[in-house]
């Protein structure tokens, strides 16, 4: 193999391509596009991997077949596991991924065939902290929140294992006005409407209908929603069908965008006025949901949830950050007016 003159280190995740859509990956790129210390290796599909590198410091392993899924295909944990079988010059391996018993029997299995020093990232908080020890594998755990660190610690995982290192994007440049008022034309939202957007789910908390029912304050004023929410299985259309009828009832149905996918997040978040997030659990989600830090990086006021880990927000610089009760519409409502 050919040496480097920067140390290589092997980023595991999901395919780190298109569509820019998943925290995860997305902190894989922009960390490897990032990094000037050390040579990147990260994994991708076959087509349509990573977009051009700074020179060296990033490689890529095409070793899926495709972009994936939402949830990871047990074919594309195989390909991953053959991957960390392999020889190669990586002086460190580093994980990205939710912490799961499969993914870190599968990560010991490999250590033990070709011992390697390891990191990983928790790249979204457990379903539970009982017995941790069957999700954290690595010799060091980077966590995105003071508050999984210490759910960590009080589950019993030594301090020396544990950092706290809160999550970075590469920032991201703003868009001009024309092109916000292209993106608000592309996507039928009013020209001089307020505008919030809720880069959400619909599954695993309330948010969702929250943010619909912080919109009843606003009925008939120039005021408007968008939900960009990606549709990832049955059970999330149902839900936006539930949101979608509280709308139509409400009289506001005329005032809301509901997106699946959102091809160009950053165009979206320029097109707005507000971003909101209040969710009373991230379960599934990134502790810090990088579209957050994007938004902030555009100039766009937060509303979030006063709940952990969101809460963490309100250290944002000159007070961009408010925080309301869970499952508050009017609270909300009210902070978004303000």
């Amino acid at each position: 193999m050919t040496a480097h003159p920067r140390p290589e280190i092997l980023l595991v995740s999901k395919p780190v391509a298109p569509p820019w859509n998943d925290s995860s990956k997305n902190l894989v790129k922009d960390l490897a596009l990032s990094g000037e210390r050390y040579r990147y290796r990260v994994l991708t599909p076959r087509q349509g991997g990573m977009p051009a590198s700074r020179g060296p410091t990033v490689g890529q392993d095409p070793i899926y077949r495709d972009g994936g899924r939402f949830a990871p295909a047990l074919s594309q944990n195989l390909r991953v596991f053959r991957r960390l079988l392999a020889a190669d010059d990586a002086v460190l391996t580093h994980f990205f991924f939710a912490p799961n018993p499969r993914a870190a029997i599968a990560a010991r299995l490999a250590s033990l065939w070709r011992p390697r020093r390891t990191v990983q990232t928790v790249c979204s908080t457990p379903a539970t902290f009982h017995r941790p020890q069957r999700l954290l594998f690595a010799e060091r755990i980077i966590v995105l929140s003071r508050h999984t660190y210490q759910r960590f610690l009080d589950a019993g995982v030594a301090p020396h294992r544990l950092v706290h290192i809160p999550p970075g994007i590469q920032l991201p440049a703003v868009p001009c006005p024309e092109q916000r008022l292209a993106t608000r034309r592309a996507l039928a939202i009013p020209r001089e409407a307020r505008v919030a957007v809720f880069p959400g789910d619909y599954l695993f908390s309330d948010a969702a209908k929250t943010f619909a029912r912080a919109l009843v304050p606003f009925r008939g004023q120039d005021v408007f929603f968008v939900f960009a929410c990606r549709v990832k299985n049955r059970a999330s259309r149902a839900a936006e069908a539930t949101i979608d009828g509280e709308l139509r009832a409400a009289g506001v149905r005329g005032q809301a965008l509901l997106l699946d996918e959102v091809p160009g997040i950053l165009e979206l978040l320029h097109a707005c006025d507000a971003c909101a997030l209040p969710s009373e659990s991230l379960y599934a989600k990134m502790d810090v949901p990088l579209v957050l830090l994007e938004a902030l990086a555009l100039g766009l006021p937060l509303v979030v949830a006063d709940a952990p880990p969101l809460d963490e927000l309100r250290t944002a610089p000159r007070g961009r950050v408010r925080t309301t009760p869970p499952q508050d519409g009017p609270a909300l409502a009210a902070a978004l007016e303000a």
